[in-house]
């Protein structure tokens, strides 16, 4: 894949989706070069990220995704059915699905991977909830689920116990390499920063 790409989708998804303020826990403040971003902004960040992630993929023409054009993606956990769009209650929403090579990759996005107990278990619970689910529906092969962090590596970065010991959480890296993208960490790193540029009309407002 062109790495422009990569710039194109993140250029088209803020612009369609800006920050504006409303407070929330997510952060990508640090990675994205915004350091001082009001912590109101941070969680906003975290849901653009999804977004991006899923643009990314529909813009790929090696992968089949099922999220391209639905905000909304479900999981009936009693049928093990996929269901599109609707208000989704009594299932599970699902971040990201797609198809790439014969394997399917359902992923929870996280942006930040320190949670405490009661939210690691709950992050667990659910991707293994959906993966035994599509595992269990013909329409999806060989079935993985991960959490897909935005962050290269695991260096520097907090993360609870229970998470790490899951063995469910995959850093950009491998996410990079699914798609073959062709970045280092080194490019990754500096492209968020260029990212957190196109966040913010004046930095010196930030």
């Amino acid at each position: 894949m062109n790495i422009e790409i990569l710039k194109e989708s993140w250029q088209e998804m803020i612009q369609e989706n800006p920050l504006t303020t409303n407070p929330s826990i997510l952060s990508l403040a640090k990675l994205f070069g915004l350091p001082n971003l009001p912590h109101g902004l941070r969680v906003q960040l975290g849901n653009r990220f999804e977004k991006f992630i899923n643009l990314l993929l529909k813009k790929d023409k090696k992968v089949t995704s099922f999220k391209d054009d639905s905000p909304n993606l479900w999981m009936d956990t009693e049928t093990n059915e996929v269901i599109v769009d609707g208000n989704g209650e009594g299932m599970k929403d699902i971040d990201t699905l797609f198809i790439k090579d014969g394997t399917t990759w359902y992923l929870e996005e996280k942006t930040n991977l320190g949670l405490d107990t009661e939210k690691s278990t709950k992050t667990i619970e659910k991707v293994k909830t959906i993966t035994d689910c599509l595992k269990n529906n013909e329409n999806y092969p060989n079935v993985t689920g991960r959490v897909l962090s935005c962050f290269w590596d695991e260096t520097n970065v907090p993360i609870s116990n229970s998470l790490k010991k899951s063995g469910l959480v995959m850093y950009f890296s491998e996410f990079n390499d699914i798609l073959d993208l062709g970045l280092t960490k080194s490019k990754w790193e500096d492209m968020c920063k260029e990212f957190g540029k196109m966040c913010v009309k004046n930095e010196t407002d930030i």
